[in-house]
């Protein structure tokens, strides 16, 4: 997957490596109605279920919570909203895309 620039460039990127190699990462954008989008998290697939996934959410929250976000949004195939659901997601609506049916799930941030 390639990041867009202006995402990199803006520091909305969080890397985690392991032996020293990128290993996964998360985006989170922030919207001007005060929420924030969760883009990923991504993680190479020979190292999923290893608990990096759920790092990378935790780190999302609370950059989240830097940005002052009051909620985060993400967006989760049918196969990945069971593991947003484990990182505290409740969803919200159900869309039709291009790639499938996703579900929009949000979690409160409290501070």
């Amino acid at each position: 997957m390639t990041l867009p620039a202006d995402h990199i460039a803006a520091g909305l990127v969080i890397v985690f490596e392991h032996w020293g190699e990128a290993a996964g990462f998360v985006v989170v954008v922030p919207r001007e109605d005060g929420k924030a989008d969760l883009d990923g998290p991504f993680v190479e697939p020979d190292l999923w279920r290893s608990g990096i996934g759920r790092k990378l959410v935790d780190e999302a929250v609370q950059f989240a919570m830097a940005l002052e976000a009051a909620e985060l949004l993400a967006s989760a195939s049918p196969r990945a909203e069971p593991f947003y659901a484990k990182c505290g997601f409740v969803p919200m609506e159900k869309l039709d895309t291009t790639h499938g049916p996703v579900a929009v799930m949000s979690r409160t941030l409290i501070y």
